[in-house]
């Protein structure tokens, strides 16, 4: 067995739950190898201090006292939570009323009027434009597509 096998079998073997030939190849290796009997070691301490906490005394009241304080972490976050929905409510409807004022003020926003003949006296006066100012007759797409290029 290679040295990761036996890091892996330490467990089972301080557990007794190795089986016999893997038994003895273990505790082989562990005379030959400093490092997984020091890591033996530790594993065993550790074991240790599991069963010496495992019956450490509880005072009476532990059960209670557990009860309690959960039961105030609970309160204290139901509180939290009843903030949390009203800010989470104000932001909301403060974003709403924003929106509405911005959409408000881009409707009523007036501009002033454009006046074309500024833009179209240094212009000779064709028949297309005479038609579209004075509105003589309809205008095709053609003099759409005419008054386009020629622009």
């Amino acid at each position: 067995m290679n040295h990761r096998t036996i890091e892996r079998l330490l467990s089972p073997y301080i557990d007794e739950e190795l089986l016999e030939p893997q038994r003895s190849e273990v505790s082989e290796h562990l005379r030959v190898c400093a490092s997984c009997a020091g890591r033996l070691e530790e594993l065993r301490t550790i074991r240790r201090q599991i069963q010496e906490a495992a019956d450490a005394a509880l005072p009476d009241n532990f059960a209670y006292s557990v009860l309690r304080a959960a039961r105030m972490e609970q309160e204290s976050a139901l509180r939290w939570l009843g903030a949390e929905r009203f800010a989470r409510d104000v932001v909301l409807g403060l974003s709403v009323i924003v929106i509405c004022l911005i959409g408000l003020g881009t409707v009523l926003k007036t501009e002033p009027p454009v006046r074309v003949d500024r833009y179209l006296a240094a212009e000779p006066a064709d028949s297309l434009t005479q038609r579209v100012l004075g509105q003589e007759g309809e205008i095709s797409k053609d003099d759409i597509v005419y008054a386009a290029v020629m622009r």
